[in-house]
């Protein structure tokens, strides 16, 4: 069994006591997943996400990181396994250019320069920006920004992606480019969103949620042509499927 995986076992959790907003989940994850989170608004998708990188704490329950629970004195060890892609990138960028930004991580973590910028430089090449490098966050279009926020996680050479939203606000070419990344990235990722387009470009296996609980857990040809059960659920098939429906 490789030893990239996240396990989930019992796990519920509410920001305001007696008002779940997950329910008793229990499941796992491997190496080779692509996993979308699909599910209407206040589905909970969002807040599972922030608990597997600790962002929240869970309330019961477990999960554990590559064997590694997440709990407070394991979040710094935890983060070293996971890089969080945040909906939105003005939450991760905070340095002056590019190159800074990807650069701030390793050299957090105290790496010699020469590795800190042998790191930014290929986390740029992987998102097909280093011409960006040195390009103010601030003059960055809502897709440049997109994808200089992955180089910053990408930077940590992370064994697990989760993303929140990533196609949000992206143009058709940025989006292209940001599924043919996506698809590239060998190792195990997460991916939350709305747009089931994009979850049925870049993911082979698919998590339905509703109100806190997982509904479905099957492969994109399974639940995404599913109509009824999405139907069901607030949701709607994706449109490249819809076009080419018999009838």
């Amino acid at each position: 069994m490789s030893h990239i995986h996240i396990d989930i076992a019992g796990l519920s959790f509410g920001y305001e006591e007696g008002i779940p907003i997950l329910k008793d989940l229990s499941v796992s994850f491997h190496e080779k997943d692509a996993v979308g989170l699909i599910g209407a608004n206040g589905a909970g998708k969002s807040t599972f996400l922030k608990l597997l990188v600790g962002l929240e704490l869970a309330g019961t329950g477990s999960i554990r990181v590559e064997e590694i629970p997440v709990e407070k004195k394991t979040l710094a060890k935890v983060r070293e396994k996971i890089g969080y892609v945040f909906q939105d990138s003005d939450t991760q960028l905070f340095m002056t250019t590019v190159r800074e930004d990807v650069a701030f991580a390793p050299r957090n973590y105290g790496l010699p320069e020469d590795e800190v910028n042998r790191r930014v430089q290929r986390a740029l090449e992987l998102v097909h920006i280093p011409h960006l490098a040195d390009k103010a966050v601030c003059r960055l279009s809502g897709g440049e920004k997109k994808l200089a926020s992955i180089a910053t996680i990408l930077s940590m050479t992370p064994d697990i992606l989760l993303l929140d939203e990533p196609s949000v606000a992206l143009d058709p070419g940025n989006r292209r480019n940001l599924i043919h990344i996506l698809n590239e990235f060998d190792h195990l990722k997460v991916i939350a969103s709305h747009d089931l387009d994009f979850i049925w470009d870049t993911c082979n296996r698919v998590l339905l949620m509703d109100r806190g609980q997982i509904i479905a857990d099957g492969t994109p040809d399974g639940i995404l042509r599913d109509e009824a059960l999405l139907t069901t659920h607030a949701l709607e098939l994706p449109l490249s499927l819809s076009r080419i429906r018999p009838g």
